[in-house]
């Protein structure tokens, strides 16, 4: 219950948009803030290997494979990717969710981190600390209360606050200090090693079901993964319309014209792509095509499904603001991407919508390749 809790918790805290009066975007493969440079604004990047050494007045958001921040951050920060590493001072919250999660500076306001290991360290936490995942190594002073749940905790530092852990293995270490209460839920007792101090009340609940402790790791580790997938549809989604968005309105303006018609038209191509592809596979002199069929299929689905939150988040816009135009910006592509993710928890409603969107977007991409292919000819 409290796993579900967390990563619910989680998942708003990353899907409520930063508020923003300017705001500066960087997207590519590699995209970098240098050292020398310094945002008047907020800051947003996404890619493959992110880098942020500079200076960020406001907030920053970013998201990739992997994500290095080492300059200071004067509001909020929020990052996702399979490996992260924050060096930065952090003038507000901290929103993290990744893999492998380093964490060595100073932060004022929260931390809220979800990952398979997590690692905190350097001058601490000013407010609470929520965590969900695998492992967690607590090495800083955190000046408000630790709220955990996952797998093995290991507290080595002073907590001001109240601890409340539900999970695997606690294990306060000789530098820990809580100033409040130890509440805790887990097979075994924690192990407190010589110089540990709990200052206030201590609560066990022991947990004999080994299952129910197995269901609430697979459960957090679920809802990490789900929530690394909405942050790398939204990363992806950011790429194509910001940086190939004259392809982006193409589509999102071909849909909306004739929707009906892009609809048949994805339809037929999810169903007949991958049978003529089958067909030229059971045949040897079609075998390269049938090959190359079959991966432009999960290319083109993969396609859609990034692509599809953005046509969500125009028509979203359009309708909202009355707008006699559809447009695609930062906004509208963050509102696609969460509205197309709630989308998932509406039963059969939800779904067939999300079919229908990846449909018409599939229909409108194969209209455009092939008005491409019949100009070449």
């Amino acid at each position: 219950m409290f796993a579900g809790f967390t990563s619910v918790l989680l998942s708003v805290l990353f899907c409520v948009p930063l508020i923003a009066s300017a705001a500066e975007f960087r997207v590519g493969e590699q995209p970098t803030l240098g050292a020398s440079e310094r945002t008047a604004g907020n800051f947003y990047i996404a890619g493959g290997n992110v880098t942020a050494s500079g200076r960020v007045q406001g907030d920053i958001a970013a998201a990739g494979g992997n994500v290095l921040m080492s300059g200071p951050v004067s509001e909020d920060v929020a990052a996702a990717g399979g490996s992260i590493t924050i060096l930065s001072d952090v003038g507000g919250d901290e929103r993290v969710a990744g893999g492998n999660i380093i964490i060595h500076g100073r932060i004022e306001g929260d931390l809220a981190a979800a990952g398979g290991q997590v690692q905190l360290s350097g001058a601490g936490v000013g407010g609470d600390v929520l965590w969900g995942g695998g492992t967690l190594r607590i090495d800083a002073p955190v000046a408000g209360n630790l709220e955990l749940a996952g797998g093995d905790v290991f507290i080595n530092a002073p907590v001001k606050g109240n601890v409340h852990f539900k999970g695997g293995t606690l294990t306060l270490g000789s530098g820990a200090s809580i100033g409040g209460d130890l509440t805790y839920s887990s097979p075994k007792e924690a192990k407190i090693q010589e110089g540990a101090v709990i200052k206030g009340k201590t609560s066990y609940e022991p947990r004999s079901d080994v299952r129910k402790t197995a269901k609430t790791g697979i459960l957090v580790l679920l809802s990490i993964a789900f929530l690394l997938k909405f942050l790398m549809t939204l990363a992806g989604a950011l790429v194509l319309g910001l940086v190939f968005k004259r392809y982006a309105m193409a589509l999102v303006n071909g849909v909306t014209s004739k929707p009906l018609l892009e609809l048949g038209r994805g339809f037929a191509a999810l169903i007949l792509l991958p049978a003529a592809s089958v067909i030229f596979l059971i045949t040897v002199i079609g075998i390269p095509l049938g090959a190359l069929g079959l991966i432009a299929f999960a290319g083109i689905v993969l396609f859609a499904s990034i692509a599809a939150p953005i046509l969500l988040g125009s028509i979203v816009r359009r309708w909202i603001s009355k707008s006699a135009e559809y447009d695609i910006t930062w906004t509208t592509i963050l509102l696609g991407a969460v509205l197309f993710t709630l989308l998932t928890f509406v039963p059969f409603v939800g779904w067939l919508a999300k079919f229908a969107l990846i449909l018409m977007t599939i229909g409108m991409a194969v209209k455009i390749k092939w008005d491409i292919v019949k100009n070449w000819l």
